[in-house]
C-alpha cells in the first residue's frame, strides 16, 4: 500500500506555514506543522515520521539550529532529510554543519520548492 509523503514544516510565521501546508497538500502530500522548533520535536514524538522536514532558522522559543541539534540526538529522526527555509544569509558553513539538503530563501518560489521535494521524496521512495 502506497501513501502520500509526509512533510513536516517547522516555520513560525502563520501565513507562511498555513500557504506552505496548504500547496503541499493540494499537491497530495501528507503535512504535519509546527509552529517553532519545540513544537516541532514534539510532532516528531507523536508522529508518523515524516519524509522530509522544510525548517525555519529564525523562531522564537527554540530556533532551527537547535530543533536540528536535538533532532540528531534521536536516531528514529537523525536520518529525516532537512530542507532549510530562510530569509537570513546564513553562510554555507553553517548550513553545511546542519546536514541541510538544499537552501530554499524567502520568499519562497514554489515552483523550485516543489520541484526540490519532489525529487527528494522519489530518492527516499
Amino acid at each position: 500500500m502506497n501513501r502520500a509523503p509526509i512533510i513536516l514544516i517547522v516555520e513560525d510565521d502563520r501565513d507562511i506555514r498555513d500557504v506552505l501546508a496548504e500547496i503541499l497538500a493540494e499537491e497530495g502530500y501528507q503535512v504535519l506543522v509546527a509552529e517553532d522548533g519545540a513544537d516541532g520535536l514534539k510532532r516528531l514524538a507523536e508522529g508518523p515520521t515524516p519524509d522530509l522536514i522544510l525548517l525555519d532558522l529564525m523562531m522564537p522559543r527554540m530556533d532551527g539550529y537547535q530543533f536540528r541539534e536535538e533532532q540528531r540526538k534521536n536516531p528514529d529522526w537523525s536520518a529525516i532529510p532537512l530542507v532549510l527555509l530562510t530569509a537570513g544569509v546564513e553562510t554555507s558553513d553553517k548550513i553545511t554543519a546542519l546536514g541541510a539538503l538544499d537552501v530554499v530563501r524567502k520568499p519562497v518560489k514554489i515552483d523550485f520548492l516543489l520541484d526540490l521535494i519532489g525529487g527528494v521524496v522519489r530518492r527516499a521512495a
